[in-house]
């Protein structure tokens, strides 16, 4: 390893003739890793296959945490894989995506989806999508028979989304009768919701190709199948023959990528859809929702957010959170943990945290207990 007169690390590789940055070694490898983690969510996601699909996108997300600064397509398909992962688990209504824990999967991929406006060329796909995510948060809870949710998610899309008037009129009739087997159910089915989502990602993966290692795996596989060995033993001579063939390649060469732009929908035209005014979540992955959030029946706005289950550990409460705790309760009223948590930052930690902690206090005489 030396240092050039710019004090750059460089690494001499038995593959290259030349000295590398290894930095930027190391951005080119991240960025065929993250576009064959994108290709591999999306086939598993087509495939329903949800183990393997849970698996890539934690691999994902470690890869991504670990590469700060995104280009704009890599920020899409991240976007992208979020969005995947809230339909994947959109039936399972005690996970949450987001900090606030009483938006279901589905309710959550609502504002991703909303954020793809750039990404989706087709406004008629984007704005089917759209209707297929409204009738589905509410139909799942039905079906789930929870109506109580069903009348929550509702209205949360109300005054959240401004869903068309119409829809929300038929889905009021729909959730007031209960009636998880109406026509307009059934034309707004999930299959649908499906079939459209797999429209748009195959539309995408025409514009945003992201199959170099996926084509460069499948040739060992296939090399492999002809020669009757292993792919293991193939993929040792075929690593051997690539390497002789990038040493006659100029290390600018090969270590240059296309910087793809991002697909534009045609200018000019207005949106057709009002788009959340919350900032959208960009987790990947999910965790356990409260029970006392999953069960809940009533109103948005009463309930306790996170869970015990994916609760961080903290050190010692430092004086001025407890400050902060004591005016948020004074100021909102006991219980009412995810409005004091909204007013100020906690570092991290849960209503339940913050419900645990208030009770401590008090068992320590240091606040009211009346």
């Amino acid at each position: 390893m030396e240092t050039d007169p710019n004090n750059r690390t460089l690494t001499i590789t038995s593959t290259t003739d030349e000295n590398v940055c290894f930095s930027d070694v190391a951005t080119v490898a991240k960025r065929w890793m993250i576009d064959f983690s994108f290709v591999s969510l999306c086939q598993f996601f087509k495939e329903g296959k949800f183990e393997e699909f849970n698996q890539t996108i934690s691999t994902l997300e470690t890869i991504i945490d670990g590469s700060p600064h995104l280009n704009t397509e890599q920020k899409q398909k991240r976007q992208i894989c979020g969005f995947l992962a809230r339909i994947m688990h959109g039936k399972h209504l005690d996970v949450s995506f987001d900090r606030d824990e009483r938006l279901s999967p589905l309710m959550s991929a609502v504002g991703v989806w909303a954020s793809q406006k750039e990404t989706v060329a087709n406004r008629s796909l984007f704005e089917h999508v759209t209707n297929l995510l409204y009738v589905q948060s509410v139909a799942v809870c039905l079906e789930k028979g929870n109506s109580g949710m069903a009348s929550s998610a509702l209205k949360w899309l109300e005054e959240e989304c401004e869903i068309p008037q119409n829809l929300g009129i038929k889905l009021s009739l729909i959730v007031n009768k209960r009636d998880t087997y109406h026509p307009f159910l059934l034309n707004f089915s999930w299959n649908r919701l499906l079939e459209n989502i797999q429209t748009f990602l195959d539309r995408f993966l025409e514009d945003h190709p992201s199959d170099f290692l996926l084509q460069a795996a499948s040739k060992v596989v296939k090399a492999g199948q002809e020669t009757g060995e292993d792919s293991e033993t193939q993929e040792a001579s075929y690593t051997t023959n690539r390497s002789s063939e990038y040493s006659k390649v100029p290390k600018k060469k090969l270590l240059s990528t296309r910087n793809i732009h991002p697909w534009i929908p045609e200018s000019g035209k207005k949106p057709a859809l009002t788009f959340m005014r919350k900032r959208v979540s960009t987790r990947l992955t999910y965790r356990r929702a409260s029970p006392e959030t999953t069960l809940n029946t009533t109103s948005l706005s009463n309930t306790t957010l996170n869970t015990n289950a994916t609760r961080k550990t903290h050190g010692r409460w430092p004086w001025d959170l407890d400050t902060a705790l004591k005016a948020g309760v004074k100021r909102h009223g006991e219980g009412k943990w995810s409005r004091i948590l909204q007013e100020h930052d906690f570092h991290g930690r849960t209503g339940v945290q913050l419900k645990d902690r208030w009770r401590v206090l008090k068992k320590a005489h240091k606040v009211d207990s009346s």
